[in-house]
């Protein structure tokens, strides 16, 4: 089984860095969400961990600084980590006007009317929706 690496990770540093507010999950409330507020540390010192710090910044700033910002769920942080590591996206100002564009809150209220995890479901749509349909194009022999 191969090890996995545990990088560093501050993520209180890293959020406020981001504009994002970290909150314990006991204080969550399912309505009223604030732009910049977070309720799971737990899953954003996951990816923190796995994938280090910078990965973590993308991921809250993808979703702080366009206007998803109140959308700091679990699921969605899960589902734009993944796509990150896909590589099948770039890394530029495009990307953040693409992702200003999607409303992950409707994203997420649909991936849970789907069978498969909330995050995985997300991430499939999330990918399809950013890089259209050039993901499935076949390549000429």
């Amino acid at each position: 089984m191969l090890a996995r690496t545990v990088h560093p990770c501050d993520i209180h540093a890293i959020a406020r860095m981001c504009g994002v507010k970290l909150h314990n999950s006991a204080d969550n409330r399912s309505s009223g969400r604030k732009p910049g507020h977070c309720y799971c540390k737990p899953t954003v010192r996951a990816i923190g961990r796995r994938h280090g710090e910078q990965h973590l910044a993308m991921v809250l700033k993808l979703i702080n600084s366009t206007d998803n910002g109140h959308d700091l769920h679990a699921a969605t942080l899960q589902a734009v980590s993944a796509v990150l590591l896909t590589g099948e996206v770039v890394l530029n100002a495009a990307l953040f006007l693409a992702m200003d564009e999607i409303d992950l809150g409707k994203l997420r209220t649909a991936a849970k009317a789907l069978p498969g995890s909330t995050a995985d479901v997300m991430a499939g749509a999330l990918l399809a929706l950013l890089t259209g349909p050039a993901i499935a194009r076949r390549i000429a022999c």
